[in-house]
């Protein structure tokens, strides 16, 4: 056990030293990453001047919120639809094959849409249909498991008193499903608000949201640590949504 135990501390350091790392040098009073200059707030300072990043922030956080609320409701659909036993794991293989799909064959397919039909869905626009292509299958996978817990004698007694299929989605399945509604939610949020690759094939000039405009500078070896707090604050929705996560399984668990 003790083998497995340092390789678990092993792989815990890996993934957040380097946050802390960043972190640490947000509050830095040096431009030179390897040399502390003491402990300063300046750089937050520049960062509510920084108009461009608020924006970028801003659009983030309004593509993440209309992915999370599409991909969790038709996931819940999808769910419900494909609850049966037979059908239950065809439909999370069947799902889950989009998820492996390259970026760069969405770009594509929008490329094609741009030249041959004349709509240009490069922008907002195409960062929310890869984001909801990326996140359906995963809102879909996470709640499959969880239509469990509506007994067939709920949809049937609903049925019976003639309530029609959505009836009886949105007034008896849904609210038994709502804590992992919300779990699925935060999960997709998270992903969505965090995620770089699908959203460079897929955004336009115009239209730059926070991963992206972070990659921008960091790429371009640009020194301002002004990123490194743009890059800790951006932490906080993540850490919020697992808080709420983690508070949401252990109270209906």
């Amino acid at each position: 056990m003790r083998p497995l135990r340092l390789y678990t501390w092993a792989l815990a350091a890996a993934l957040y030293v380097p946050i802390g790392v960043m972190v640490a040098l947000s509050f830095n009073n040096s431009k030179l990453p390897y040399v502390w200059g003491g402990f300063t707030l300046r750089w937050y300072q520049e960062l509510l001047r920084w108009d461009q990043a608020w924006q970028a922030v801003f659009n983030s956080v309004v593509v993440a919120l209309a992915v999370s609320f599409t991909a969790t409701l038709l996931g819940m659909f999808m769910a419900y639809v494909l609850r049966q036993d037979k059908y239950l794991t065809i439909s999370q293989v069947a799902v889950v094959m989009p998820e492996v799909s390259e970026a760069l064959s969405f770009a594509a397919a929008l490329w094609l849409v741009k030249t041959y039909v004349g709509v240009d869905l490069f922008g907002p626009v195409g960062v929310f249909l890869a984001h909801l292509a990326y996140t359906l299958p995963m809102a879909h996978v996470l709640l499959a498991p969880y239509m469990a817990y509506v007994s067939r004698s709920a949809v049937e007694a609903a049925r019976i008193f003639g309530a029609s299929e959505l009836k009886t989605m949105t007034a008896v399945v849904m609210p038994i499903l709502m804590p992992a509604f919300v779990a699925t939610f935060l999960i997709v949020f998270a992903n969505s608000f965090d995620t770089y690759v699908k959203t460079a094939f897929t955004t336009s000039p115009e239209f730059v949201t926070a991963p992206v405009l972070l990659w921008s500078y960091a790429a371009r070896g640009r020194g301002d640590p002004t990123i490194y707090a743009l890059a800790s604050l951006m932490l906080l929705p993540s850490l919020v949504a697992a808080v709420i996560y983690f508070r949401a399984v252990k109270r209906y668990s």
